[in-house]
C-alpha cells in the first residue's frame, strides 16, 4: 500500500513540476519578450500597455467563476481548461499580425490564467495535505520555485534560439507547451483530498456563494492578516507591474542588448536564482511571517532603485541578478503565507481573491508605466516602482498569526 501511494504521489508531483515548468517557460519567453514582439512588428508601446492594462481587468471579471469551477467541481478541470485556452491562445496570436485580432487572443490567454490561479496551488496542497505544515509548505513551494526556474532557464535558452530564427515562433512553442501539458493532466493528473460540493444552484450563483465565503473569510473577526497582506500585494503589484514592463525595454530600448540575447540572459537571471532554496534553507521561519516580508521587500526596493539608476551592462546585469533573487525568495514566502492562513474549502477562491487584487493593481502599474516612459523615461520609471515596493515592505509589519 505504501509503496502503491507512493507511486501515486510521485505521478501527482511529476505533473505538478511539469506546470511549474511550463509557467517559467511561459513567464521568460512569452510574458517578458510579449512587448518586444508586439514593438518588433509596428505596434506603439502605449497600444500594448492598454492591451495588457484592459486585459488584466477583464481577468478579473473571470476570477470567481474560474475559482468556482475549482472549488464547486474539480481543481483538475480548472487546469484542463487553463492549458486548453492557452493552447488555441497563442496558436492564434502566432498566426495573426493585426493588433486587434491580436488583442483578442491576447484577452483569451489572460482568461486561460484565471482557470490556473488558485486551482494550481490547491491541487498539489490538497493532494499532498501539506497546508498546516509551515516548513512542510515552505518546502513544497520551494520545489515548485526550482522546477520553475528551470522552466526559466530553458525558456530563455529557448528564446536565444527561437527568435534568431523567426521571432514569431515564441508563439508556436507556446501553444505546443500547453497543449502537452493538457494530455498529461488529462490522462496522469489524479485528484485526492478534495471533495466536490453538490450545491443545487446555476454556475453564476456558486460564483457569488463562493465569493461571498472567500470575502467574509478575509473581513471576518479572524481574516486581518488576509486584509493586510491583500493591502500589501496590492501596492506592490503596481510597483512590480511598472518594474516588469521596464525591464526588457531597459536593456533592450535604453543598454542596446538585442531580443535574442536578452532572452538567453534570462536563463542566467534564472540560474542565479537558485541561490534561493540555499538561501531558504537556512532560515527556520519560526516567527512571523510579515517580519520576513518586510525585510524581503525592503531590500528589494533599493535593488529595484539600484537597477534604474543602471548606465552600463554590465552593472544592470549584475543588479537584475540580485533582484532575481529577492524575487525569488518574496514569491516563496509570499505563497506559503497565502495557504498558510488561507481555509481549505475556499483555498481555490481565495487564490482568486488574491489574482483580482493583482490583476486590478498590475493593470494600473502597467498603464501608468506607458504613460511614465514616454514623459520621463525608463530608467526614472524602474526607480518610482521601486519607492512603490519600498512602501509596500512596511505593511507587512502589521500581520500577525
Amino acid at each position: 500500500m505504501k509503496n502503491k501511494n507512493s507511486s501515486w504521489e510521485k505521478r501527482v508531483v511529476a505533473v505538478w513540476a511539469g506546470m511549474k515548468f511550463a509557467v517559467g517557460i511561459r513567464r521568460t519567453l512569452i510574458m517578458t519578450m510579449a512587448l518586444l514582439y508586439f514593438i518588433s512588428i509596428g505596434i506603439p508601446v502605449l497600444w500594448v500597455t492598454t492591451l495588457f492594462a484592459v486585459s488584466s481587468l477583464i481577468a478579473v471579471f473571470m476570477e470567481f467563476p474560474t475559482g468556482a469551477v475549482a472549488d464547486y467541481d474539480s481543481r483538475k478541470k480548472s487546469l484542463l481548461i487553463c492549458f486548453f485556452l492557452f493552447g488555441i491562445s497563442y496558436l492564434g496570436i502566432f498566426l495573426v499580425s493585426n493588433f486587434w485580432i491580436i488583442s483578442i487572443f491576447w484577452i483569451i490567454a489572460e482568461i486561460a490564467w484565471t482557470f490556473n490561479t488558485g486551482a494550481g496551488s490547491a491541487w498539489i496542497v490538497d493532494n499532498l495535505k501539506v497546508a498546516k505544515n509551515k516548513n512542510g509548505i515552505i518546502k513544497l513551494t520551494s520545489k515548485g520555485f526550482l522546477f520553475q526556474k528551470g522552466g526559466f532557464i530553458f525558456g530563455g535558452l529557448m528564446g536565444l534560439l527561437i527568435i534568431g530564427i523567426n521571432f514569431r515562433l515564441i508563439w508556436l512553442f507556446g501553444s505546443i507547451m500547453y497543449w502537452i501539458l493538457f494530455f498529461a493532466m488529462w490522462k496522469f493528473g489524479e485528484e485526492r483530498n478534495f471533495k466536490p460540493e453538490s450545491i443545487p444552484s446555476h454556475f453564476l450563483k456558486k460564483s457569488f456563494i463562493k465569493a461571498k465565503e472567500s470575502y467574509k473569510f478575509i473581513f471576518g473577526k479572524g481574516g486581518k492578516s488576509n486584509r493586510i497582506k491583500m493591502l500589501g500585494d496590492f501596492i506592490g503589484g503596481i510597483g512590480w507591474g511598472i518594474f516588469w514592463i521596464g525591464v526588457p525595454l531597459m536593456f533592450v530600448e535604453v543598454l542596446r542588448l538585442s531580443s535574442e540575447n536578452f532572452s538567453g540572459l534570462n536563463s542566467i537571471f534564472a540560474l542565479v536564482s537558485l541561490f534561493v532554496i540555499l538561501i531558504l534553507r537556512k532560515i527556520k521561519f519560526s516567527k512571523n511571517f510579515g517580519y520576513y516580508l518586510f525585510f524581503i521587500f525592503m531590500i528589494s526596493s533599493l535593488i529595484i532603485i539600484s537597477f534604474g539608476m543602471s548606465s552600463g551592462i554590465v552593472y544592470a546585469i549584475i543588479i537584475m541578478a540580485l533582484v532575481n533573487i529577492a524575487v525569488g525568495i518574496a514569491e516563496i514566502v509570499g505563497d506559503s503565507t497565502g495557504h498558510y492562513i488561507a481555509d481549505s474549502k475556499i483555498r481555490a477562491s481565495l487564490g482568486s481573491v488574491g489574482s483580482i487584487n493583482f490583476y486590478i493593481a498590475n493593470a494600473i502599474g502597467v498603464f501608468i508605466s506607458g504613460i511614465l516612459f514616454v514623459s520621463i523615461g525608463v530608467g526614472e520609471t524602474l526607480i518610482v516602482s521601486g519607492i512603490i515596493v519600498f512602501i509596500q515592505s512596511f505593511i507587512y509589519l502589521m500581520m500577525r498569526e
